[in-house]
């Protein structure tokens, strides 16, 4: 590729950057995320079921066994294949040493933050840190040990190099973009719609600038990472026969909306049911303020450009190009990204959104950030709204940074001390069986609502076994009646309250492979865990809620408690 002399001085090294307020500021602010997350990383303690899931799939006995068990898993290979890596190392032998890696992934993220606004020639990530830097949402899942912390870094390191690449294209950065935008789609499979809004960002700019052996560059590099997903199609079909158990049975395109506004309220994962925050309506704000100003500045590209000072011209195509590739790619990322959501058709989570989310922040640092650098007055602008940013979500995040991911650890070791060997443990949900299997050492018997033989992934093929039996929880119900015959107790661990229902819900028909709605498996888990719960109530003379104290707060997400039934009447009460 050549190389033209007169493009050598690019806009990241004519601007560099100077330390003054904004950069102080900024760096209060990274300083305090960096907190955030080592305080994250010190009081999230044990894992709980989805990352566990992920922990056993990456220490399966061969890879052959990790790849067989990837349909049970949400991502490719990548962060399980790294996590094995490291377990090799002895790097993820314990919780401890697994926080640790995310915690490592948490600062490597605010780096790279740094590293691409230096590459867009911007003084500092002052508004991606803003927008992302204590958000509660960001805090549970950057450190956590799953894929989604990997991708964040990988997108922000994507989006800088491409930017790299379509600024001034060599074959070093088309090689180091293409390395990296390979190994960005090969993180989370949805990835791919992010990827392709970044390149198509580059595109336009190539296109804008005639630069077609970085257009034909950027091509070869979306044809080679797409083409290289398609090893995943016998592990995307495989796990697509298991969506309808976990989609949403009547999905309303407004779950989006209101997912997005959970994910971006300033609430910690042991609160979910507290007040919203404002902070949806500060990035919808900044967001229509970023597309103005990006559009403003096409429209003013050409007069500009007419200026007789070369100086004056480079600098003013320069910023104009990279407000076009950010608002191409977070405009398209958007589109691309709700579409699949709406696609999907899954109960919403906050995790769903950390890569959009990233995507717009630093798009926005590209337009109203690199491209607006004077002190006054955007940069005190920008310094204020990091500050109101923050403030509003500092409580809640300090909240998050303190917060257990699960309490299974303490109720696993509560009951290898306390269940005898002819009690009977019960787990209300088998998912949640995961997490036990991974800290119970006892001897006491235990089972999960539904029975299964495997509680090392999310093995939804046998959980729709079960709900093709119409006796399917035969085996949990003759074994509780035999332990409390036996003058034993039956412990019950779970969410599901244990309260008499008024009336017995009605058993879910069986399902039918042409009616995928009849799979989801929320009807079938309140069936079953209704007669588990009728049965004890009926029979068990006496019932006893157990206190498990936690030094922290405990995530909602598996917040588990015990009750323990003993002694039996063979006539219902």
């Amino acid at each position: 590729m050549a190389i033209h002399p007169a493009n050598l001085e690019t806009m990241s090294s004519k601007r560099l950057p100077k330390f003054g307020a904004e950069t102080a500021a900024a760096l209060a602010g990274t300083a305090f995320s960096a907190i955030l997350l080592v305080l994250t990383s010190m009081h999230a303690g044990p894992l709980w079921r989805d990352e566990t899931n992920t922990i056993n799939v990456a220490q399966m006995p061969s890879l052959e066994e990790l790849w067989n068990n990837l349909p049970f898993e949400s991502f490719p290979p990548l962060w399980p294949l790294l996590l094995r890596g490291c377990s090799c190392l002895g790097l993820a032998g314990s919780d401890a040493s697994i926080r640790f890696l995310g915690l490592v992934v948490g600062m490597f993220f605010l780096a790279l933050l740094w590293l691409c606004s230096r590459w867009m020639g911007g003084r500092t990530p002052i508004l991606s840190i803003a927008l992302l830097g204590s958000l509660p949402a960001f805090l549970f899942i950057l450190g956590a040990n799953r894929a989604y912390g990997l991708a964040s870094c990988l997108l922000v390191l994507s989006f800088g190099m491409i930017w790299r690449m379509v600024e001034f294209p060599s074959r070093s950065r088309v090689l180091g973009a293409g390395l990296v935008c390979f190994f960005f789609a090969h993180c989370i499979y949805y990835d791919v719609t992010f990827l392709c809004a970044m390149l198509a960002g580059g595109a336009m700019v190539a296109i804008r600038r005639r630069q077609w052996k970085a257009l034909w560059a950027l091509v070869g590099i979306g044809v080679v990472s797409g083409a290289s997903m398609a090893v995943y199609l016998p592990i995307i079909h495989r796990g697509s026969a298991y969506l309808p158990i976990i989609r949403a049975p009547s999905f309303d395109p407004s779950a989006v909306w209101y997912g997005l506004c959970d994910a971006l309220a300033a609430r910690s994962s042991a609160d979910p049911g507290g007040a919203n925050g404002p902070q949806i309506w500060f990035w919808i704000g900044l967001l229509l303020v970023g597309l103005a100003v990006a559009v403003a500045m096409q429209r003013t590209r050409g007069r500009q450009t007419q200026s007789s000072e070369p100086a004056v011209t480079s600098g003013t195509t320069a910023r104009s190009d990279l407000a076009l590739f950010s608002v191409v790619s977070m405009v398209l990322g958007i589109a691309g990204y709700f579409a699949f959501l709406f696609r999907l058709q899954f109960f919403m989570q906050t995790w769903y959104y950390v890569g959009i989310l990233t995507l717009c922040a630093i798009s926005l640092d590209g337009i109203l950030g690199a491209n607006w650098l004077a002190l006054r007055p955007w940069g005190l602008f920008r310094i204020g709204f990091m500050v109101v940013m923050m403030t509003l979500s500092a409580r809640p995040a300090w909240k998050e940074a303190h917060t257990r991911r699960s309490n299974v650890d303490l109720i696993a070791d509560f009951l290898g001390q306390k269940a005898s060997a002819g009690d009977l443990i019960v787990i209300q949900e088998a998912w949640e069986g995961i997490t036990f299997n991974r800290y119970y050492h006892g001897q006491t018997h235990w089972l999960t609502v539904p029975p299964i033989d495997s509680h090392m992934v999310h093995r939804n093929d046998l959980v729709m076994e079960k709900m093709s039996q119409p006796d399917a929880m035969a085996p949990v119900l003759r074994d509780i009646t035999n332990t409390l015959r036996s003058s034993n107790s039956v412990w019950l661990v779970g969410s599901v309250p244990v309260v008499r229902p008024e009336h017995l819900p009605p058993m879910p028909p069986l399902p039918q492979p042409e009616l995928s709605t009849e799979w989801w498996l929320g009807w079938y888990l309140d069936y079953w865990n209704t007669q588990v719960t009728v049965l004890l109530l009926d029979h068990a003379l006496q019932e006893q809620v157990q206190t498990i104290p936690a030094n922290a707060p405990v995530s909602h997400f598996e917040d588990l408690s015990v009750v323990r039934f003993s002694g039996y009447q063979s006539d219902a009460k």
